[in-house]
């Protein structure tokens, strides 16, 4: 999971990428987004990277979904003063 600053006031402000630390979230979705980059972290075989994931069907699909619930809940937390779009590829795949 990655967050890009698009504007410059948010480059400015969080840098490019952006840095989730500096969003004053609570820990908890804080705590999340850290597993969730480290998870997926564990898609890609790292000595070999451009072959074939070594997850299953079945993680992928979990972790589309559960990358599709913390974007949920960034969005909620974050309020209307942040524009979040999802270049994923995780929607409607979870």
């Amino acid at each position: 999971m990655c967050l890009w600053a698009t504007n410059d006031a948010a480059r400015a402000k969080y840098g490019y990428p952006a840095n989730i630390s500096d969003l004053l979230l609570p820990e908890n979705m804080l705590l999340l987004a850290h597993h969730i980059i480290a998870w997926y972290d564990t898609s890609i075989d790292w000595r070999y990277p451009r072959v074939q994931s070594p997850w299953t069907d079945t993680e992928r699909t979990r972790f589309n979904g559960e990358t599709q619930s913390l974007l949920t809940a960034l969005r909620r937390q974050l309020g209307h003063d942040f524009d979040i779009y999802d270049a994923s590829e995780t929607a409607g795949t979870a």
